[in-house]
């Protein structure tokens, strides 16, 4: 019986990450028509197959840039809008910063509540740009020198066999009711370290 338990709970917890994660996907993306929105309702019922993907996505990609102690020291967020449906213009809401087309010409314009509206021209949208939004995974880096804990800076120049331990801390987490209690439910991330 409690094996059963145990059992449940890791399916849930993979069945709630997992709606977690495909439900962020894609969030404040909306696309909107071109001029003549008749004619090119029309033309995407022609050519696209109940197959394909019809809608508009967004894949973000976030790079921190850190000190030898796991101090950020910039974050960068790096987004690509696919357009599918081959829009003329997209609606995109981002917290970003200094947001910079890199990978074409299209151009955007602000429309209010940080929503960028983009003349996409049927085009995929890459971008990027800064946040300034604590992150929902911090990281500590330590070092040791033959067993002994030290410092980055105590390290450089030095020879003898070293460790380098990265230790993350999740803070993003999800109240959930497992067997009428509730439970801290983690979401989860993929780190690379480098």
């Amino acid at each position: 019986m409690n094996n059963k338990k145990k059992h449940l709970k890791k399916i849930l917890s993979l069945l709630l990450s997992g709606v977690l994660v495909i439900g962020g996907m894609g969030i404040a993306v909306h696309a909107t028509g071109a001029k003549d929105t008749s004619a090119k309702k029309e033309t995407v019922k022609q050519t696209v197959s109940p197959e394909e993907k019809t809608e508009i996505s967004k894949d973000e990609t976030v790079y921190i840039i850190a000190g030898a102690d796991g101090a950020v020291n910039k974050v960068i967020v790096s987004d690509w809008i696919k357009n599918a449906i081959a829009s003329d213009k997209i609606q995109d809401q981002t917290d970003l910063e200094n947001v910079v087309n890199v990978k074409g010409d299209e151009t955007y314009t602000l429309d209010g509540d940080n929503i960028h509206v983009w003349d996409a021209q049927g085009n995929d949208i890459y971008y990027q740009g800064d946040i300034k939004k604590e992150l929902p995974v911090d990281i500590a880096v330590s070092y040791k020198l033959d067993g002994n804990t030290v410092s980055a800076e105590e390290l450089a120049g030095k020879s003898g066999k070293v460790t380098i331990r990265f230790d993350y801390t999740n803070h993003q987490y999800e109240m959930v009711d497992i067997d009428g209690k509730q439970e801290k439910m983690y979401v989860p991330f993929a780190m690379l370290t480098g």
